[in-house]
């Protein structure tokens, strides 16, 4: 299909004198500097041409000539891909929501809204089935990263066989960036020793500045350029990740314009928000808390969104609003304190939406500023999965107590309110927030069987080729008919082969058929679509959708055995041309139809790479996989090293260690951290102390920070200069995972402290945070006592750092 752009030329690469796998259609004379050729696209990247010219003996008799730049097809846009994260359909004012987003507003009037487009249901494998055009499971994202499994469709690899759209424009001319989040990068592959094939520079993105992980803090993230780890906010006060990187966009695409103007380019452009933690300015926590948007609570808001939803033709008028769950409370049963509270912690989420989406909106001003605006298609998506519920019941000022499986009580809460969204909080809201902006939907983000997990509400504009401003579609499409419309539009071919290697199929169908008006109501070209995530499941298929019941609550992670991932889940059956929200359930009515559904789905499963089955969720954060440190148990280091990741780090949890750390104090004395992983929102220091003006200074200090929730520490003396040998050795209490354990610190061999933790972190330190020698990066583990500024380096010297772990103890016979 044509979009307005010129057929390319079919011979003009024979004048070149190239071979018909390199050139379709060339510029400038041949053999000329400034001579540019279109290659066909389907060997990426092409074969070097022959040489065109004329050699003889002499220079005087020969003529030169140079091989010609490689440029996409005449006409082929400019893209700029955006997408933020954990959003629900039904947060931003564009999809019916009570929280302004002019930029994609702004989008949808003058391109399309698109209300039945759908994700996976949880952040990397969207993303991973977003840059490949294929599903979760065909790039071995069947779960985020960090729970990788070693199976091909879960190992959190992109095989070399489904090249990413980054490799595919950029070999056919274009300039690729990445900007924000990656979590497409292996864990066990995201240290500073590589390796960097599954880095965004490694997948075909020329220039990557963001962080890698599911989620970073905002006013510290663990923030790179390229494979670089860099530190902008270091005496930055105010500094905030949403603003720099549209800074960063910006800068990235006016540079591009000036000196290659000709040159198109793919923006990737993919913000933390609003994935916790929330973190918005102050001054946009005002604006939304003075609009009192949130004021009526959970349930009202909720039947206002559909209201709208309704009103805008979002949702036709035979749409119905889904039931409020049993498990989540009516606003109205809540005490006046937990509204106070859970008021707050929306607000904070609105704020962060909003002032999102007024960066995303000033990167689209300054395409239209550069000129560039009616030469670029901007896809526009709302979340990578539904609305977050891993806020737990009560939300939290810190999500890394949900990730180890700790419920923050309201009363407690209170400490952060004051501070709610600043960088003295991780938080993240309760879950029915999430349930709400996931109107009319049921269920939330991690459930991929029901729309209040996958459905994205998703706008796209190109000026001059969409014809229809404003309009509504809703045709079924997924994430993976993103890569084929960006490849129909640019007139490129999905390469047969890439660095060599057989290209398999792209799995996604094209949306273009969609920008004409006259195919407003045209029926979808995706016809089948498969969802699995955690052994939940569905499918899609000519208009009907069979899902499985959520068996566990995403909002309640537990250690709990999960119901047998095959006969323990029972069946629902919708047509959901009929009834888009899954309101009516027809399985007991069609169990013939239930039966086919359910036939079919096992056959996509096993065509995807979707088995085995597994409905194991915290267990999975522990399993071995092919890290740095896989079994090891010693680890020596001297000297500094910083931004390890915890893939590559010595891990202390749930096990006995020992710390053996020999430092030489010099005669003016000496402060700084040992070493360190985590930071304020839970972690370990073994440090010599600042002190208070002069007072205190170089006392050996080891803190244990339980999440931000109670900080344990043992106490030495003060150093004096000269060699020394500091020991800390904890016994752990386990086995089984948070167990706590007895700690004995010594200084050249005498205990000076003995302490007890009752429990310690069972899952994981903060993701944001790093392993770090001789310094401490991003935020301390100190609170008030013995508190710190970052890198808080070590004024002695290490000789020698040493861990001994003690394999951790398996419960059970």
């Amino acid at each position: 299909m044509t979009i307005g752009r010129s057929m390319l030329a079919g011979a003009a690469f024979f004048a070149l004198g190239l071979s018909s796998a390199w050139a379709q259609e060339a510029t400038s004379t041949p053999g000329a500097p400034g001579a540019t050729a279109t290659i066909t696209g389907k060997q990426l990247p092409p074969p070097s041409p022959p040489f065109g010219g004329v050699i003889n003996e002499k220079a005087s008799e020969s003529k030169p000539w140079w091989a010609p730049r490689v440029v996409p097809p005449k006409g082929a846009p400019n893209v700029l891909l955006i997408m933020t994260d954990d959003q629900g359909f039904g947060a931003p004012s564009t999809f019916g929501g009570v929280i302004p987003t002019p930029a994609m507003d702004r989008i949808a009037s003058q391109g399309l809204r698109f209300t039945n487009f759908h994700s996976t249901s949880l952040c990397s494998p969207s993303r991973a089935a977003l840059i490949t055009g294929r599903n979760h499971h065909s790039v071995g994202f069947g779960v985020v990263g960090e729970i990788a499994t070693g199976y091909p469709g879960y190992d959190s690899i992109i095989p070399i066989e489904k090249g990413t759209i980054g490799t595919i424009l950029k070999e056919n001319g274009y300039a690729t960036s990445w900007f924000g989040k990656d979590h497409n990068t292996p864990s066990y592959q995201s240290s500073q020793a590589g390796p960097f094939n599954q880095w965004p520079t490694g997948m075909g993105f020329d220039y990557f500045y963001g962080f890698v992980g599911g989620d970073a803090s905002q006013w510290q993230p663990n923030l790179f350029q390229n494979t670089t780890a860099i530190y902008p906010f270091e005496g930055n006060p105010g500094w905030n990740l949403e603003t720099a990187m549209a800074d960063e966009a910006i800068h990235y695409i006016k540079q591009l314009n000036e000196i290659a103007p000709d040159k198109p380019w793919l923006v990737y452009y993919v913000p933390g928000a609003t994935h916790a933690p929330h973190h918005p300015t102050p001054e946009w926590i005002k604006k939304i808390s003075d609009m009192h948007l949130f004021d009526e609570g959970w349930n009202k808001v909720r039947e206002k969104i559909f209201a709208n939803q309704q009103r805008l033709g979002i949702m036709p008028e035979s749409a119905k609003l889904t039931p409020w769950p049993e498990g989540l409370p009516q606003w109205d049963s809540l005490s006046f304190e937990d509204k106070k509270l859970f008021i707050k912690q929306a607000d904070v989420y609105g704020a962060y939406l909003a002032y999102a989406d007024n960066e995303i909106g000033r990167v689209i001003q300054a395409v239209e500023d550069l000129g560039e605006l009616d030469d670029t298609l901007i896809i526009y998506i709302g979340g990578d999965n539904g609305a977050s519920a891993e806020g737990m019941i009560n939300g939290t000022p810190n999500e890394f107590t949900t990730f180890n499986g700790v419920a923050v009580p309201v009363k407690d809460q209170f400490l952060w309110y004051p501070f709610w969204g600043s960088e003295r909080t991780f938080p993240h809201y309760a879950a029915a927030w999430a349930w709400a902006m996931d109107t009319p939907f049921k269920w939330v983000k991690q459930v991929p069987s029901h729309f209040g997990g996958t459905a994205q509400g998703m706008v796209m504009s190109w000026p001059g080729h969409i014809n229809d401003a404003g309009g509504i579609r809703r045709q079924f499409h997924h994430f993976i008919d993103i890569v084929p419309t960006i490849l129909e539009a640019a007139g490129i071919p999905q390469p047969e082969t890439i660095d060599g290697i057989k290209q398999e199929p792209i799995e996604g169908v094209s949306m273009a058929y969609t920008w004409d008006k006259a195919n407003a109501n045209a029926p979808t070209q995706h016809k089948t679509q498969y969802f699995e995530m955690l052994g939940n499941r569905a499918i899609y298929h000519d208009g009907w959708i069979a899902a499985t019941t959520p068996a566990t609550l995403p909002w309640e992670l537990s250690t709990k055995t999960p119901p047998d991932v095959i006969t323990g889940y029972n069946w629902e059956l919708y047509n959901v041309d009929e009834d888009p929200t899954q309101f009516t359930d027809l399985a007991a009515k069609m169990p013939d139809k239930l039966g086919e559904m359910q036939k079919l789905f096992y056959a996509e499963a096993k065509k995807y790479n979707v088995l085995p089955l597994d409905n194991s969720t915290l267990a999975r954060w522990n399993t071995p996989r092919p890290s740095l440190t896989a079994g090891r148990t010693e680890f020596t280091y001297s000297g500094e090293l910083s931004g390890v990741p915890a893939s590559a780090a010595p891990s202390t949890l749930n096990k006995s260690y020992t710390i053996t750390a020999e430092v030489e104090i010099p005669e003016s004395g000496a402060e700084g951290m040992i070493v360190t992983e985590g930071g304020r929102f839970g972690g370990y220091g073994l440090f010599l102390s600042k002190g208070d003006f002069g007072v205190g200074r170089g006392k050996v200090v080891f803190l244990y920070n339980l999440l931000d929730l109670k900080r344990t520490m043992w106490e030495g003396p003060e150093l004096e200069p000269g060699k020394h040998q500091i020991i800390f050795d904890f016994k752990s209490d386990g086995p089984g995972l948070g167990k706590g354990g007895t700690g004995v610190l010594s200084v050249d061999g005498k205990e000076v402290a003995r302490n007890t933790i009752e429990h310690g972190i069972p899952v994981t330190f903060p993701e944001d945070e790093t392993f770090d020698v001789g310094l401490d990066t991003r935020t301390g583990v100190a609170l008030l006592e013995y508190r710190y500024d970052t890198p808080f380096r070590f004024t002695g010297k290490i000789d020698k750092l040493t861990f001994q772990l003690e394999p951790p103890a398996k419960a059970g016979p």
